[in-house]
């Protein structure tokens, strides 16, 4: 199963080998949602932190992977970029449908064996067990199809009340 509703961060980090190189990419930090008067603001920094991500995954790690990742993969539909397609399809669904209307943060863990982002948002967490187990939203965007098809391991905070989004791709 590629979503794990009983996966945990501590086991992800064991699993990648992680030795202490995280970060912590801020996007919105208020408990208010997102208007009009911010959004320029807040999609700025949002797109800043998705490719802070890729930049720090393919300094990293571009030596032994053969593609690096860069996220107008998700653009062209090239599937076989997991991290283009999580950072787009699990942020995009924190800016449409969490209760602040924005992710406010990026997570990324760098491991020897591989890593794991984390998309976590303020306010209402959100049923990631019955949004997978009912196909709820399945038209409304990709996300949850991307996380069942993909070859890295989705996994939530809480399954029930979930307010942070992982992806651990292991090498």
């Amino acid at each position: 199963m590629v979503l794990d509703f009983t996966k945990t961060l501590s086991e992800a980090l064991e699993h990648i080998g992680y030795s202490d190189e995280g970060y912590e990419l801020p996007v919105y930090g208020a408990e208010e949602m997102r208007t009009h008067l911010i959004s320029d603001e807040v999609i700025e920094k949002y797109g800043r932190a998705k490719w802070a991500v890729v930049d720090i995954l393919n300094e990293k790690y571009g030596a032994i992977l053969f593609n690096k990742f860069d996220l107008h993969n998700w653009l062209e539909k090239n599937k076989d970029d997991e991290v283009a397609y999580f950072l787009n399809e699990a942020g995009s669904n924190s800016l449409n449908y969490s209760q602040y209307l924005a992710p406010s943060y990026f997570h990324l863990w760098l491991g020897k064996n591989g890593f794991v982002i984390g998309i976590e948002q303020k306010g209402n967490g959100f049923n990631a067990r019955n949004i997978n187990e009912n196909r709820i939203k399945e038209h409304q965007g990709g996300a949850f199809a991307f996380f069942r098809e993909c070859k890295g391991t989705v996994f939530f905070d809480n399954s029930e009340n979930a307010k942070v989004v992982f992806f651990e791709l292991k090498f």
